[in-house]
C-alpha cells in the first residue's frame, strides 16, 4: 500500500517536471481537480540503520524494529524530509554524534528535547539499549510521535511538554514557515497561531520522574539557553553529554553564559572527524551545521571511531 502510493506520487512528480506548460494547463482544465491535489496524509516507512559492531553493550546487534512506519499530515516538514531522503539524509553528523555519545558513555537514559516527530529518538531506541525520553510541546507533533512509538514497539516516552527556565505554562508560537520551527520565543518566526503549553524545568522533571539523562539533545528554536538554565542542578550533578543547536546571531552569547562556569568543552559538529574543540561558540551563518557537542571532559580518542562508525551506518540506511 505505502510502496504503491510512493511510486504513484513519484510518477506524478516526474510528469509534472517533464510535461510542457500548455499540456499541464490543458490537463488541469479537463481532468478532475483531485488528481492534482496532494493527499492529506503521508505514509512513511523508514529503514533503521544497521548498528555498528564493536561499540559496546549499549549498541544492539540489530535494529529493533528494522523498519519504522508512521502517518503524518502531508505538509508536515520533518516527515516530508524523512519520506524523501530517509534516515540517511536527516542530519547524519548530528545524529551520529548523538548515537556515539550513547555508545561511548553507555548511557541508560537519554533526553531528546524539542523532538518534533522523533527522528533522533526512534533511531536511538531502535539501534541502542538506551531508554529515550522525548519532549515535544506541539500537540499535533507529539501525537504523531506517540502513535509512531506505540505502533512500532519503540522504547520512547513522549512528553507533550516544553522544557524551560521556569515550571508553568507558556505560549508556543506556531510558525508560518514550517512545523519544525515552532518556538516559545515570540518573533522567532512569523506565527500563524498560538497554543498554551505546559513547561517544566529539567531539574523538576528529573526530580519528579527519577530519570537522569546521560546524554541530552536540545533543539528548541532559540530557547536552548532556557532549557539549560532550568537544568543547571542536573547538569552540575550528572555531567551529561549535551548536543545543542546554536543559531547564528541569536543564541551564541546566551549559550556561552549558560556553559560559562560549568567546565564543559565545546565541539562544532561540522562534519570533521573527530570534531575539533573550540574556545568560542559561533553559529554557522549558512545554517548547514547548526549543532554543537558539549562534553564535561575532553573528547576521548575513542569518540572518533564511534562517530565515524555511526556516520557510515546512517548514510547507508536506505
Amino acid at each position: 500500500m505505502i510502496g504503491g502510493m510512493r511510486v504513484a506520487l513519484r510518477l506524478r512528480r516526474l510528469l509534472a517536471r517533464l510535461l510542457p506548460a500548455p499540456v499541464k494547463a490543458f490537463l488541469r482544465r479537463t481532468l478532475p481537480a483531485r488528481l492534482f491535489a496532494p493527499p492529506a496524509i503521508r505514509d512513511v516507512r523508514l529503514a533503521m540503520p544497521v548498528p555498528p559492531s564493536g561499540l559496546g553493550p549499549s549498541v544492539r546487534p540489530a535494529a529493533v524494529p528494522p523498519f519504522v512506519e508512521f502517518r503524518a499530515p502531508w505538509q508536515s516538514y520533518v516527515p516530508r524530509l524523512l519520506d524523501r531522503d530517509g534516515i540517511a539524509g536527516y542530519e547524519p553528523e548530528t545524529m551520529a554524534a548523538f548515537l556515539a555519545a550513547i555508545s561511548l558513555t553507555g548511557a541508560t537514559d537519554v533526553f531528546d528535547v524539542g523532538a518534533n516527530v522523533g527522528a533522533f529518538s526512534i533511531v536511538a531506541a531502535a539501534a541502542t539499549t538506551a531508554r529515550v525520553t522525548a519532549f515535544e510541546p506541539t500537540p499535533d507533533l507529539a501525537a504523531i510521535f506517540r502513535a509512531m512509538a506505540a505502533g512500532n514497539g519503540l522504547a520512547c516516552e513522549v512528553e507533550a511538554i516544553a522544557l524551560g527556565a521556569e515550571t508553568g505554562t507558556a505560549t508556543l508560537f506556531v510558525s508560518s514557515k514550517s512545523d519544525s520551527s515552532n518556538s516559545l520565543q515570540a518573533g522567532f518566526r512569523r506565527a500563524v497561531g498560538t497554543v498554551e503549553v505546559p513547561v517544566e524545568r529539567l531539574d523538576d522533571y528529573v526530580a519528579r520522574s527519577g530519570r537522569v539523562p546521560g546524554v541530552l539533545k536540545v533543539d528548541t528554536e532559540t530557547t536552548e539557553p532556557d532549557v539549560l538554565a532550568g537544568g543547571v542542578e542536573t547538569i552540575r550533578r550528572v555531567r551529561p553529554w549535551i548536543i545543542c543547536e546554536v543559531l547564528a546571531g541569536r543564541t551564541e552569547a546566551a549559550l556561552a553564559t549558560a556553559f560559562g562556569d560549568l567546565g564543559y568543552h565545546a565541539y562544532h559538529l561540522d562534519g570533521t572527524i573527530p570534531p575539533r574543540e573550540t574556545t568560542s561558540i559561533v553559529g554557522d551563518i549558512t545554517y548547514a551545521h547548526r549543532d554543537w557537542l558539549f562534553t564535561p571532559e575532553p573528547l576521548p580518542a575513542a569518540f572518533g571511531d564511534h562517530y565515524a562508525a555511526w556516520i557510515a551506518t546512517l548514510r547507508a540506511a536506505v
